[in-house]
């Protein structure tokens, strides 16, 4: 999943930031008080809004201060679907909802003339999601793990009309011998590049006849990203390209059976792809006998910059990355994994890294809770030159502000009375 960002332009438009949310009680007003007392009425134009969940129900809050203050889960928030918001221009949010193997809920907010989010639309997707960006018109929502009527595997492709919040078209593209014969494909990330093209980083598994058989790739030191290419006419997806490389392994993270965005931007449009290089299990057989590195997919050739080339081991000292957002301004927030001998898909992370892909550089972020003690650090929201950070650590959810000429934070906002619930994501929404 890709990082939240507003731009400096689309600041300019909304006079200020943009948002995101979770869910609350059934009482459907926002409540925007925090203990930050102000001399001026509240600006109803644009807020934040802050996804988090409380037990089991989940809440979207909005404010206008990410940097001071407090905001209760007592009488506050909205009722939602989920704790991951996804921005779709300046006016509208979306958020989703996994149900593991079952079909996806979806929701689209909007922002009233009293600054109040207001649900717009609910649906149900055809399947579930996995990955989830803005592409042009389009939210996209895909998946892998699917069947076709011939019973072969494939990645469906979600697309949402974006303005009005209804699945328009789903295509599905087989996965089967696409990269590897003998191997199908699971994709993770999704980064637009233009001209209705995007890319996706692969997980490599061996076809085999029957689930008990060993499925673990044959291809173990090798990397893929595909270009993808949208037919507005046939509404269909197809491979239009594949780029491999075999200085390292796959770049896919795992978090226990899903599969986490490893591939990101800088600001010229280069595509940085990042290898976990993970075990296998927890015994500690390894993967790959490559280590964990990133490479950078040229944006003019695609093809991969054979001069360009980070061992993250030997930058952390020996961790591994388990996911990585990317700022938009050179830099990346790394999700390391916190021991440097556990890398398999339920070991402990959140040990926060940030690297600059022009220079290389690699500088662990200072000011966090300690490590053991992080439950969980999500999504960074980038607005203008404040990078906002949502931490919950020992039953405490801050939103922390990065500065990164220093790569240490500092608390923020708090969002308090979530019991054993976690802070999600933040964005911002405009009602003009």
């Amino acid at each position: 999943m890709k990082k939240r960002v507003l731009s400096i332009f689309a600041f300019a438009m909304l006079f200020g930031s943009f948002g995101i949310m979770s869910c609350s009680s059934d009482d459907s007003t926002v409540n925007n008080d925090t203990d930050t007392n102000t001399d001026t009425e509240p600006n109803t134009e644009w807020k934040y809004v802050i996804g988090a969940s409380v037990s089991k129900t989940k809440l979207l809050f909005t404010t206008q201060d990410l940097k001071q203050g407090k905001l209760s889960a007592k009488g506050n928030g909205v009722q939602s679907i989920g704790t991951k918001v996804f921005n779709f221009g300046l006016n509208r949010l979306y958020v989703f909802e996994y149900r593991k193997g079952d079909p996806s809920g979806m929701q689209s907010w909007l922002l009233n003339a009293n600054g109040e989010l207001e649900e717009k639309l609910t649906v149900d997707l055809p399947n579930r999601e996995e990955f989830i960006a803005d592409f042009g018109k389009y939210m996209v929502a895909t998946t892998g793990g699917v069947t076709t009527k011939d019973g072969k595997r494939a990645q469906a492709f979600n697309f949402v009309n974006g303005d009005e919040g209804f699945v328009e078209f789903t295509s599905l593209v087989p996965v089967e011998n696409i990269v590897e014969q003998g191997e199908y494909a699971n994709f993770a990330g999704l980064e637009p590049i233009g001209d209705n093209r995007f890319v996706m980083a692969v997980e490599p598994f061996k076809i085999v006849q029957n689930k008990d058989e060993d499925n673990t790739s044959t291809f173990r030191n090798r990397v893929w990203l595909v270009v993808f290419k949208l037919d507005e006419a046939t509404k269909q997806v197809s491979v239009e390209k594949i780029v491999k490389d075999d200085r390292m392994s796959f770049a896919v993270g795992r978090r226990r059976s899903g599969r986490l965005n490893a591939i990101g931007k800088d600001s010229q449009g280069d595509i940085y792809a990042f290898s976990p290089s993970a075990m296998i299990n927890r015994s500690g057989e390894t993967f790959s006998q490559k280590p964990s590195s990133v490479l950078k997919l040229n944006k003019n050739t695609l093809t991969f910059d054979k001069d360009y080339y980070y061992n993250l081991e030997e930058l952390s000292g020996g961790h591994k990355v388990l996911r990585v957002y990317s700022l938009n301004n050179d830099y990346f927030v790394l999700d390391m994994r916190a021991n440097t001998n556990e890398a398999w898909n339920m070991a402990p992370a959140n040990k926060l890294a940030l690297f600059n892909a022009r220079t290389g550089e690699f500088t662990w972020i200072k000011g966090l809770p300690a490590v053991q003690d992080i439950a969980s650090a999500g999504e960074p929201f980038v607005e203008g030159n404040d990078i906002f950070i949502p931490v919950t650590a020992e039953s405490k959810s801050f939103v922390y502000t990065l500065d990164l000429p220093t790569a240490t934070v500092k608390k923020g906002l708090e969002i308090t009375d979530l019991a054993d619930g976690s802070i999600g994501t933040i964005g911002k929404i405009s009602s003009k």
